[in-house]
């Protein structure tokens, strides 16, 4: 098996001691890796490798950061997804296997066959002013300029009228990024094998504006109609594109998904437990 390593270079002074090491590893285990060049340049590894070509070698993915770094692997892989393998360095997260203290064993196990593939949902996402599809796998949010002027924004389903809420912004999440910003905002935790959308308001002026669960079936439209400042559009807090005021934005649930490795044992509700404290 051809593994690819992709890693956050903006922790690289966290990643790097385990780096060393972790190549180490795969080198006395005989396992067949690359590196992303990137990575490989700012670690002092000779032997990067460009992107495009890892993702056409590689039959496994490990992500070595977090996160956030694994977003970005299943944005930059589009259409072509290789299963990702996590491995996080500290901070907060729900999509990362493994831990950087307590891998070893855990992996050895993966690369002996021993995992399930947890296949998550993609947001699919056109804006109506821009020639380009974007993809998110955990939530799309629309965000109101710096003013304090409130985001007044009308929200239909499968063309049928939903609501008009003003609040700050929207955010459009899968289950997958039900336990991010839409948590934060108040929004419901929901099971990453659900077929469906959080649609939340973020701090909505009406207290009856409520987050709402749909069926991941539907199409989502959403257009805002305020005239003094324009708005962004974020895709998993990575990427921004500015929108105008009457610009429509459309969201579906894309055609393919994202595939994390998961370990035998690995459980939906203990990582909740455990990332949450709950007692």
């Amino acid at each position: 098996m051809k593994i690819g390593i992709i890693a956050n270079k903006n922790f690289s002074e966290q990643i790097d001691p385990f780096f060393r090491k972790f190549l180490e590893w795969l080198n006395r285990h005989e396992v067949d890796f690359c590196v992303e060049a990137e990575f490989a340049g700012v670690a002092g590894y000779p032997r990067g490798m460009p992107l495009p070509e890892m993702l056409e070698k590689a039959e496994l993915l490990i992500v070595l950061g977090g996160d956030g770094t694994i977003l970005r692997a299943a944005r930059l892989m589009g259409k072509r997804q290789i299963p990702m393998l996590g491995i996080r360095f500290g901070r907060l997260g729900f999509l990362a296997e493994l831990s950087g203290k307590t891998w070893e064993k855990e992996l050895r196990d993966i690369l002996a066959g021993k995992y399930h593939i947890d296949e998550r949902m993609v947001l699919e996402t056109h804006v109506n002013t821009y020639d380009e599809t974007y993809y998110a796998l955990n939530d799309i949010v629309l965000l109101r300029s710096p003013s304090s002027r409130l985001l007044t924004t009308e929200v239909f389903v499968d063309g049928e009228y939903m609501n008009t809420f003003r609040s700050d912004g929207i955010i459009v999440a899968t289950p997958t990024g039900s336990t991010a910003y839409s948590l934060s905002s108040g929004g419901p935790i929901v099971t990453p094998g659900m077929n469906a959308f959080i649609i939340n308001p973020i701090c909505p002026h009406m207290l009856s504006n409520r987050p709402m669960v749909i069926s991941g079936d539907c199409g989502i439209s959403i257009r805002f109609r305020e005239h003094s400042d324009g708005c962004v559009l974020s895709f998993d807090g990575q990427q921004d594109t500015p929108v105008e005021p009457d610009t429509l934005i459309r969201v579906r649930r894309a055609d393919h998904k994202v595939s994390l490795v998961r370990s035998e044992h690995s459980n939906f509700f203990s990582v909740v437990r455990n990332k949450l404290n709950w007692n």
